[in-house]
């Protein structure tokens, strides 16, 4: 059956899904050539590992083709948050969850010094001004999305430290990925482009703070060009991914919570999955 559906794929890239009896998900996975990853599945070996008991129950396979590798392996993430499937390596042998990612929403408040407060908070506070949310920000998380809005949140930090000519050494909490709270100094004349970049409305904000920091040491700013494409990714991955698929489905601006992010894409893949049973 993997051998006839593996026949019927693109040679593009994409994601696919394996349904069991019921058209339950299974498993989703990513392809640069679908052909030739399901036709490796075909091939592979019998296996008393759990993970790999899907091939006794799959009946059906589907799939969606990307622009490119990189929205292949976007797409997959954002799946597997929200379909959890039962056989991808994030659940456990009992089916239930290893390790739920965080849901963070991105807070900003404001103190009498002109410093913002940046804090990654599992449900919205109330206080402060909020995005998201954003499940693959925030540690630990190793895959192509979490990698891309991790580092390129700590890049935006980073640069926002350079554009405020404070001290001359990058502080410690902007070394590691996506710190839990971080405080820096932000130019009022900034705050709205800073709520513009986070709401995913526009994308100059990284080059603005680039240009601010011009007086950093060269040996600094070559750095900081590349925290600039750091922070682009971020804003393509999370602020602008999650402001176009809200406008996709109809939502106005603003928030939205975990549960309702992974209805919204459930319904984006209904079309693919097809007829149930």
């Amino acid at each position: 059956m993997i051998n006839a559906a593996a026949r019927q794929a693109p040679r593009e890239p994409g994601i696919y899904l394996f349904l069991g009896a019921s058209d339950d998900i299974l498993y989703v996975g990513r392809a640069t050539d679908l052909r030739q990853r399901l036709r490796q599945h075909a091939a592979a070996r019998p296996s008393d590992y759990w993970l790999d008991q899907k091939y006794v129950l799959v009946r059906r396979i589907v799939w969606e083709v990307a622009n490119d590798e990189v929205e292949a392996s976007w797409r997959e993430e954002e799946l597997i948050f929200a379909l959890r499937p039962a056989h991808n390596a994030q659940r456990r042998r009992d089916g239930d969850p290893a390790t739920l990612p965080r849901s963070p929403y991105l807070t900003i408040t404001e103190d009498q010094h002109d410093r913002v407060r940046f804090t990654l908070c599992p449900a919205r506070p109330g206080t402060g001004r909020s995005y998201g949310c954003f499940p693959h920000l925030g540690k630990g998380k190793g895959a192509p999305l979490g990698i891309a809005c991790s580092d390129g949140y700590t890049a935006l930090l980073r640069l926002l430290w350079a554009a405020s000519s404070t001290g001359s050494h990058t502080p410690a909490a902007l070394t590691r990925s996506a710190p839990d709270t971080y405080a820096v100094p932000v130019d009022p004349a900034l705050r709205e482009p800073l709520h513009r970049f986070l709401s995913g409305t526009r994308a100059k904000l990284p080059a603005d703070l680039l240009e601010r920091a011009a007086g950093r040491p060269d040996f600094v700013r070559a750095g900081l060009r590349k925290d600039r494409a750091l922070a682009e990714r971020f804003y393509r991955a999370g602020p602008r991914r999650l402001r176009d698929r809200r406008l996709r489905h109809g939502l106005r601006a603003g928030p939205i919570d975990a549960d309702t992010l992974r209805a919204l894409i459930r319904a984006e893949i209904t079309p693919v999955l097809g007829p149930v049973g």
